[in-house]
């Protein structure tokens, strides 16, 4: 296939996400944690080129290079107040940040929520992989999606986090079971999951832990498409094992 064809084809809306609940940071914490993750997310993946924030008037500015100017110039607190947070300062709504490829229909984009204190609020990262184009066909290959997903869990230490997305033929589209599954407790001992369903702990070259818990991959070596028969009926035989064994996510509040 060409490269000209191959940056017409169109994927679903695949989005990785992380959430968990309350993690008081300070703004100097946090803006550290979004330089880590946008490094790593970069040695993932090259082909990201690079990440921008928007300045005044929406204008495409690159990551600033230092923890500093990050928490000066792209954090933004969340009780609506202006850029430009001191070090030390942490709020119960937390901060939010929002990077993005370019402005392009094919860019990536990911975005924060974090350091929240509770109070009914928790903390949410979320990658979103563009719909088209060499960089969406680059990031849901399995291999590449696999391995933005254990960055993403490493980095951040959710409490749950998954790989799915916006196929609107899914009846339970705020409790997605779909590609990958992370929680941060173990599944329960001598659980049968729907044969073809991978379990892999987080572990690096030297067999640390980089994170607790385990998480599940339902199509492995294999893009996942909700629509495909086969996919969904797994997914969704998936959902039943591990709802039964009171090992999903909570379902989003009203």
């Amino acid at each position: 296939m060409s490269m000209n064809m191959r940056s017409n084809i169109i994927h679903p809306d695949y989005r990785l996400v992380c959430d968990w609940g309350a993690r008081s940071q300070t703004a100097q914490e946090i803006a550290h944690d979004v330089m880590r993750f946008s490094q790593r997310l970069l040695d993932a993946c090259p082909q990201f080129g690079a990440w921008h924030y928007l300045g005044p008037r929406d204008k495409l500015m690159p990551l600033p290079d230092t923890v500093d100017e990050v928490r000066l110039k792209v954090l933004s607190p969340g009780n609506g107040a202006r850029r430009g947070a001191a070090p030390d300062l942490i709020l119960p709504v937390g901060f939010s940040a929002f990077l993005l490829t370019s402005k392009k229909i094919d860019a990536a984009c990911w975005m924060a929520h974090t350091g929240s204190d509770g109070g009914g609020l928790g903390s949410r990262v979320a990658i979103n992989c563009p719909r088209r184009g060499d960089l969406a066909q680059t990031m849901t290959e399995p291999d590449m999606m696999e391995r933005l997903f254990r960055v993403m869990v490493e980095v951040w230490q959710p409490e749950w986090a998954t790989v799915s997305h916006t196929d609107m033929s899914d009846p339970e589209p705020a409790s997605p079971v779909h590609w990958m599954l992370y929680g941060r407790e173990p599944l329960p001992p001598g659980l049968v999951l729907p044969e073809g369903v991978e379990v892999h702990g987080l572990t690096g070259a030297s067999g640390e832990v980089l994170a607790p818990g385990q998480y599940v991959v339902t199509t492995p070596g294999e893009r996942f498409v909700y629509s495909a028969p086969e996919h969904k009926a797994r997914c969704e035989a998936l959902k039943r094992v591990l709802r039964e064994a009171g090992w999903l996510p909570p379902a989003p509040q009203a």
